[in-house]
């Protein structure tokens, strides 16, 4: 990937947090996620969490690699529709 894309994608992120934070139903979700990891701990063994822990990571990491193809794609996409002259009109 060239560097310009990894800037973006580190902007990309930072944006989303920024976005994300103030968010009261994701606030909410993201409480009730950790009081369900918490429930879960309490009544699993730490071998089941670890293999549950790994599972999820190989999940997070497939749909990380899908959001930033997305992102790239988009970015990609706005980049060449921006330079069509039909989108845009033309100058008399």
């Amino acid at each position: 990937m060239e560097p310009p894309f990894v800037l973006l994608e580190q902007a990309k992120t930072l944006l989303l947090q920024k976005k994300l934070s103030p968010l009261a139903h994701y606030e909410k979700a993201r409480e009730d996620s950790e009081a369900a990891w918490k429930q879960f701990c309490l009544t699993h063994t730490a071998q089941i969490r670890d293999e549950v822990l790994e599972l999820l990571d190989r999940r997070d990491g497939m749909w990380d690699l899908r959001q930033d193809a997305a992102f790239c794609l988009g970015l990609q996409l706005g980049m060449e529709l921006g330079r069509l002259e039909e989108f845009w009109g033309r100058e008399p």
